[in-house]
């Protein structure tokens, strides 16, 4: 893929920041963001300087019609994310993700454009998903939890997506990640978090009893499933993208954890109100229609992580 003009909304964060790296070099990538989580300030010089980094928020209508003026290609991350955030404020959660994708939606319509990936949320599957697949039912827990808000937010726009592939023929496909982490995971991630405080404070916090599992997937990996989804012409579709062979329970990482920092002591601290307690994807249909596999196991993916965070525990 070469010679296109990229547009990566939400740019600035983790993904974004991994994508604009894989891509810089043979394309024109602008960045669209609002600033508030910043990983792209951890990237090389020589690739800042090719990128354009333009400030604005995914909901002003305006700003969204002039950044995406002449793209082929628009990876939509822009949204709010962050257990404790969405929780704290549902209604923030849903304007920017949900209408926030609307906006882009809409100025996209009837415009001719090579490809669009937006990013869903592994959330929409519930508290319990274990070998979940594409056409498994979404599973949303009650109003009266603000926390489900971000689930909401992120299946609607699945929707809207959807629904603006069938009328508009927009050339859209949804990604679902499953527990992304790696370096330059800024903002919340369970990884990024206890990496932070055992490397700063030798605690590793695991909440609840810690035998909740999750399905780990290392950085480089999501990165290579969103360039194979643009490589192949496949619209419309929804792909979950995650490492179900590394899966673990809470506890099990931060034993892992506390193996890179030595001394460090795992204190358990009382579990959320509402919890998600196991999430495992099914990867198979990314596996026949994109050729997608996870190549970096858990414990290489924690290693290069520890070394980063180890290298620039100081900006955090």
């Amino acid at each position: 893929m070469t010679s296109k003009n990229i547009l990566i909304t939400g740019g600035g964060g983790f993904i974004g920041s991994f994508l604009t790296e894989a891509f810089y070099k043979d394309n024109r990538i602008t960045l669209f963001d609002n600033g508030r989580r910043n990983s792209f300030q951890f990237l090389p010089e020589s690739i800042k300087e090719k990128v354009s980094f333009i400030k604005g928020d995914i909901r002003d209508a305006e700003g969204v019609k002039k950044v995406v003026k002449d793209k082929d290609i628009i990876i939509h991350l822009a949204a709010i994310a962050g257990a404790s955030f969405y929780e704290k404020d549902p209604l923030l959660t849903l304007d920017v993700n949900l209408f926030g994708t609307a906006n882009l939606l809409k100025v996209l319509a009837g415009k001719k454009i090579e490809r669009i990936i937006t990013f869903s949320t592994s959330e929409v599957y519930g508290s319990f998903a274990i070998d979940v697949s594409e056409d498994d039912s979404t599973c949303i827990g009650p109003v009266s939890e603000g926390r489900w808000s971000y689930a909401v937010s992120k299946v609607a726009s699945d929707h809207l997506a959807r629904a603006y592939f069938k009328k508009y023929e927009l050339p859209i496909n949804m990604v679902r990640p499953f527990n992304i982490y790696g370096p330059r995971q800024v903002g919340e991630g369970s990884i990024s978090n206890m990496l932070t405080s055992a490397i700063k404070t030798g605690k590793i916090f695991v909440t609840g009893d810690g035998l909740q599992k999750r399905a780990w997937c290392y950085i480089s990996d999501m990165a290579r499933a969103v360039e194979l989804i643009l490589k192949r012409k496949v619209y419309g579709e929804c792909f979950n993208i995650g490492n179900p062979k590394a899966y673990v329970t809470i506890l099990e990482l931060a034993k892992k954890i506390q193996a890179f920092v030595k001394g460090s002591e795992i204190i358990f601290i009382e579990g959320r109100k509402v919890e998600v307690l196991d999430r495992k994807p099914n990867i198979e249909k990314a596996n026949r229609f994109l050729g997608f596999v996870p190549e970096v196991e858990l414990d290489e993916g924690l290693k290069l992580t520890f070394e980063w965070w180890k290298k620039n525990i100081s900006k955090f």
